[in-house]
């Protein structure tokens, strides 16, 4: 015997053991950027996170300096607008996958202050 569920459309907030994805996009970056200065929480996009990353070539420690300078930049950026939201040029050195030359790289950046703490990523995650 087969039993019907009723479906309930009424409104109402998830409960605590609900699982809730706030925004999987979005990565928490509070702890490294609370060292250049942001005393809110900070988070960084999952796209940017992925144009910081070492290359085979490179040690983690190219993506965690990489990392800071962007979050330092942008502490400076938004210092510098009053903290209003602002668009930036980050440029770094890569090596290359391949052949190991290191050249520049340059990633289109944007940060602002919401509610909910400051939102770090590329210009196309906004």
């Amino acid at each position: 015997m087969s039993n019907q569920l009723p479906l309930n459309f009424s409104d109402r907030s998830p409960t605590a053991s609900e699982s809730v994805i706030e925004n999987p996009i979005w990565q928490d970056v509070s702890q490294i950027a609370a060292g250049v200065g942001f005393s809110e929480p900070v988070s960084i996009s999952l796209a940017l996170s992925d144009a910081l990353e070492a290359t085979h070539l490179e040690t983690e420690n190219d993506y965690d300096q990489r990392l800071y300078d962007a979050l330092w930049r942008a502490h400076f950026e938004l210092s510098l607008n009053d903290g209003q939201p602002a668009s930036f040029t980050f440029t770094f050195s890569r090596a290359h996958w391949k052949t190991g030359d290191v050249s520049e790289t340059g990633l289109s950046l944007h940060v602002e202050i919401g509610s909910q703490g400051t939102r770090l990523g590329l210009k196309t995650d906004f």
